[in-house]
């Protein structure tokens, strides 16, 4: 946030300056007392625990130079006290102002499966560029990208935004506020079908990136994704289409596409593959896995070649990647066992993707999946996971101990292949019987929505 005057701040979101000295500075904006630094404007926030009105003695006791409020609070501290109406829109409000004062580039990340990922790769790809601002943690709500944009500094030099979603109408509403100069959206899945009935109104929810995107700027989309091919058309910024060698995709000439990735190869530490970018290569080695995850780099590396990045220094950017805990990390296990800890969220498209990586992986180990629940499908709940089961089964997986109530369709799928299925109805159920699914030296994979729970079962497997 750069800085401003309480009085210029409370004149922006239409707030009264109540007590205090608005001549003060504010250089920063923090909604938790205990992480006030000093320079930041402090947001009392009521929420349904807790009233942060409370700790507005506390914020400026650490250095707060004032508060937005909604309710009267008693403070024998200096520091300038403005009453708004709404605290959220005021947030809101003073970011979109932030971002107007900023002329590089600003992507934004969507997409059902991969977009964290993905934010993370465009973060190291534009610090070729210089500092590179970008989403942290899951701030990428109503709240959370508004208080991300926030954060900037002179010194920053680009800006990656993830925008989540859980309904039509809120990607539109963070770039209303974001204002993005280009985006990406990795794929349409099926997650949050529960929410929106169906994929057709995903496609129309991550879509509103597309129509928020100006003339000059651009939207790179894989080429594989049949959704975003019927859309795209939405948007009037240039479209960069993007893919892997072997890649099946109809309706777009494999020449008219912007990049594209060969040579795939796995390994224990991480990926490499060739880099095709405007009639140059260059061979690229990211410290993460699966083929998806090659498909979501060269879609980072379409946008840094966009505003003219040079490839060998992107491909360079891109070795410096560390994998989130809980999305695609291989970490040693027990008695030499492989642990892929990918138990952060699953959809069946991402399910489907780790399910790959278990079997590259493991091409010439005992292949073990624990497989929990896949939440938020709503009517399609029993067929997803049927479908998972069915693909358990084609690739030949030794070990399978599926986990949940819903997951006991992916167990009856899975016993038409070859390997030896287990079920447990709880996750605790499941860890009694980890000794006898689990072998020495096996290579397993622990893949479930987030609310299954089972980073439990990867404590268990990697614990001394």
């Amino acid at each position: 946030m750069l800085p401003m005057s309480m009085n210029e701040i409370a004149g922006l979101i239409h707030g009264l300056v109540q007590s205090g000295d608005g001549k003060k500075i504010a250089s920063g904006i923090a909604i938790d007392s205990r992480q006030v630094k000093r320079g930041d404007l402090f947001v009392a926030f009521h929420g349904q625990s807790m009233n942060g009105h409370e700790f507005v003695q506390a914020a400026l006791s650490n250095g707060a130079v004032g508060a937005l409020v909604t309710e009267d609070v008693k403070t024998d501290l200096p520091g300038c006290i403005v009453r708004v109406d709404h605290p959220l829109k005021a947030v809101q409000t003073l970011a979109h102002h932030d971002r107007s004062l900023f002329g590089g580039p600003v992507i934004g990340v969507t997409g059902s499966n991969g977009k964290t990922t993905t934010k993370d790769m465009l973060s190291l790809v534009f610090t070729v560029r210089g500092e590179c601002l970008a989403t942290q943690g899951n701030m990428n709500t109503e709240l959370g990208l508004p208080l991300t944009l926030l954060r900037r500094s002179q010194s920053h030099r680009s800006i990656v935004l993830e925008m989540g979603m859980r309904g039509l109408g809120q990607i539109r509403e963070l770039c209303d506020i974001a204002n993005p100069t280009s985006g990406i959206i990795t794929n349409i899945g099926q997650s949050h079908i529960e929410l929106l009935g169906s994929q057709e109104n995903i496609a129309q929810a991550k879509g509103e990136l597309l129509e928020a995107l100006p003339r000059d700027g651009y939207a790179a989309l894989p080429a594989t994704d049949p959704w975003l091919r019927k859309i795209h058309t939405r948007s009037q910024a240039q479209i960069l289409w993007y893919a892997v060698s072997g890649d099946h995709f109809d309706g777009i000439e494999t020449d008219s596409l912007f990049a594209f990735a060969t040579d795939v190869e796995n390994s224990p530490t991480g990926v490499s593959f060739v880099a095709h970018l405007l009639g140059e290569s260059v061979k690229v080695f990211q410290p993460t896995h699966g083929r998806h995850n090659v498909r979501n780099a060269i879609g980072a590396l379409s946008l840094g070649a966009a505003y003219g990045l040079p490839l060998d220094a992107m491909a360079q950017a891109l070795s410096q990647l560390k994998p989130s805990a809980g999305r695609l990390n291989v970490v040693a296990g027990r008695n030499g066992v492989i642990v892929i800890d990918d138990c952060y969220n699953a959809s069946p498209l991402s399910v489907r993707a780790s399910l790959d990586v278990l079997s590259e992986l493991g091409r010439d180990k005992v292949k073990v999946a624990i497989l929990g629940d896949m939440l938020e499908l709503g009517p399609i709940e029993e067929a997803a996971h049927r479908s998972v089961g069915d693909y358990v089964a084609e690739l030949g997986i030794d070990f399978v101990l599926a986990i949940g109530e819903r997951s006991r369709f992916t167990a009856e799928q899975a016993r038409h292949g070859g390997g030896e299925v287990h079920y447990a109805k709880t996750r605790e159920e499941a860890t009694d019987m980890l000794s006898s699914v689990v072998r020495d030296n096996s290579v397993v994979l622990v893949k479930a929505s987030r609310g299954a729970g089972l980073e439990k079962i990867v404590e268990h497997l990697v614990a001394p």
